[in-house]
């Protein structure tokens, strides 16, 4: 942050005596966080200060410290002095007398008359030497105290403490940081400045709290981004120096009145949207007000809290109709959508992800509402590059919230379609994209199971399938083998073939190389096989175990392995 102009506000603040603290109409919890904790700040310095608010606080606020120094009116703070010459002449006496619309005063000389040359007119010098205001972007936003006492803020010198990038530079001194996340973290940086200047310790618990209260509001309790590092560390310190964080998120997140739990539900009742022009938006009217037993105030939070979390929206805003104009709360879900830049176009302000502006007139409600929806339309086709042809919502009003969930729902899942399927993913592919070259597969043959091992192993868990002597002549006449020469293998089917066994199939041909019969078969064993290979029984030698483990070559003999009839296959 740049500290160049910290000595010249406190070379000001040194000359003065009488400060003035100020913030924009209905302020929030950054305004008067920053308000009440420079008050007490300045007290400590042994400084006279006033701060004024045009109007009562809401009733979440009542917790912050020093909240009961707040003055709702200026008073007398600028007198009217009508003089009179009374160098010739001497007063006897003076009355007065009220009538409708004037007052009459009634001077009596003791000798001579008094002439309209001998009475001049002035305003009285204003009691305040310097003004102070927090996070106020515009000078009109003082609202009725500016208007009521113009002449006074052109007499006396201001010092415009503020984080919002549309502010007007309208004080002397202008201390404005807009990359800073609320205007009470600029305020803490100042104040560690007089600390050390002044060695006197000016951040207590109460300040902490109060500074702690505008940053930790004004971030959506660190979720917007406008959340800084310097923010954390600054809520960091701020907590060690006494800064009560959750008496802060009881009062300002935790805690809602009935009517405007009721209110918020006819905001969400409300809710449009505009699926092309990725905007979401609400209104709510004076009857809607009545009807809820709410105030104005109590819209606060619920387009941050609940509009904002609409799936696929850019631009987020709320109408809401006041008695003499119409206001509107806009939002934008990321850095790129500047709505700060749209609000200041028409006659308002903000930040780029969070702005606002008035509409002033007696215009019915939803004629207003038409209008402030086409101009966010206007700008978001200008930033999307919609074309004419491509408004299919001009002339509605939206279509309901649940149109945006579905199509945002169906393009997560026209996404996430290749993922899931692999590279290269086609749903529906066209016969001239069908890719005709296949990688052929190794193709499994099963062989006859002759068996001769040279030791014993353990027990095959299953008879081995008889196969045809094709694929036994596929073996032996070795790789490349085609049994049906001029037509194309077609690629193997990973699948195996069921065991077949036909005790009265004719026997396979005798391979070329046979081996002895396996010497671990009973006599059994052996007759029934024979009877099946058509040949002579083979003699066999010495018991050994049942089954063995089938080796790769064939058997000499040509013995299968098979079944007997006390082993049917299940």
């Amino acid at each position: 942050m740049d500290t160049s102009l910290f000595q010249p506000i406190t070379s000001l603040i040194e000359k003065s005596q009488n400060i003035l603290v100020l913030s924009h109409a209905k302020p929030d919890a950054d305004a008067l966080g920053a308000s009440l904790s420079f008050y007490l700040a300045m007290k400590e310095l042994g400084k006279q200060v006033t701060v004024v608010t045009n109007e009562p606080t809401k009733e979440n606020m009542a917790f912050l410290p020093a909240i009961n120094t707040l003055q709702y009116t200026l008073g007398g703070s600028k007198d009217f002095i009508i003089t009179l010459d009374t160098s010739k002449k001497s007063i006897s006496k003076i009355k007065y007398n009220a009538e409708e619309g004037r007052v009459n005063i009634i001077i009596t000389p003791k000798d001579g008359v008094f002439m309209a040359n001998d009475v001049t007119f002035r305003a009285g010098k204003n009691q305040y030497d310097l003004i102070v205001a927090f996070d106020t972007g515009n000078i009109e936003y003082f609202g009725s105290l500016y208007d009521k006492n113009v002449q006074m803020f052109f007499e006396v010198p201001i010092i415009n403490i503020d984080h919002h990038a549309s502010n007007t530079d309208y004080g002397q001194l202008n201390l404005v940081v807009p990359t800073a996340a609320s205007t009470t973290e600029i305020l803490y940086e100042y104040l560690l400045f007089l600390e050390k200047k002044n060695n006197k310790k000016l951040v207590s618990p109460d300040v902490a709290t109060l500074l702690l209260a505008g940053l930790i509001t004004d971030t959506g309790s660190f979720q917007h981004a406008n959340t800084s590092p310097r923010a954390l560390e600054v809520a960091a310190e701020l907590l060690d120096l006494g800064g009560r964080q959750q008496e802060i998120i009881k009062n300002f997140f935790k805690t809602k009145k009935l009517s405007t739990l009721k209110l918020w539900g006819m905001i969400l009742s409300k809710v449009q949207v505009d699926v092309l022009h990725r905007m979401v938006w609400s209104s709510i009217s004076l009857e809607d007000f009545n009807s809820s037993e709410a105030e104005p105030e109590e819209t606060e939070g619920i387009i941050d809290d609940l509009l904002t979390n609409a799936p696929g929206a850019e631009v987020i805003f709320l109408i809401k109709q006041n008695k003499d104009y119409v206001s509107v709360s806009t939002r934008s879900t990321a850095n790129g959508i500047d709505v700060g830049k749209m609000c200041a176009e028409n006659g308002g302000g903000g930040h780029p992800r969070a702005a606002g502006f008035k509409v002033v007139g007696q215009r019915p409600f939803e004629e207003v509402v038409a209008e402030i929806v086409k101009k966010v339309r206007e700008f978001q086709a200008k930033r999307l590059n919609i074309h004419p042809e491509d408004l299919k919502f001009e002339n509605s009003g939206g279509s309901k919230l649940e149109n945006l969930k579905t199509e945002t729902q169906k393009t997560e899942t026209t996404n996430a379609q290749p993922t899931a399927a692999g590279a290269g993913f086609n749903p529906s592919p066209k016969k001239d994209e069908v890719k005709t070259e296949q990688k052929p597969t190794e193709k499994k043959v099963t062989y006859l199971d002759f068996a001769a091992p040279k030791a014993p192993v353990a027990p095959a868990p299953a008879p081995a399938p008889v196969i045809s002597a094709t694929e036994t002549t596929a073996k032996t006449a070795g790789p490349g083998y085609n049994p049906a020469p001029g037509k194309m293998e077609e690629p193997a089917v990973k699948a195996e073939p069921k065991p077949v066994v036909t005790p009265q199939a004719p026997a396979p041909e005798k391979p070329a190389e046979m081996r002895k019969p396996a010497p671990n078969l009973e006599q059994k064993i052996t007759q029934n096989v024979a009877k099946v290979a058509g040949q002579q029984p083979a003699t066999p030698k010495k018991h050994r175990k049942r089954h063995h483990k089938p080796k790769a070559d064939g058997n000499p003999t040509g013995t299968p392995n098979m079944q007997t009839k006390n082993e049917q296959p299940k």
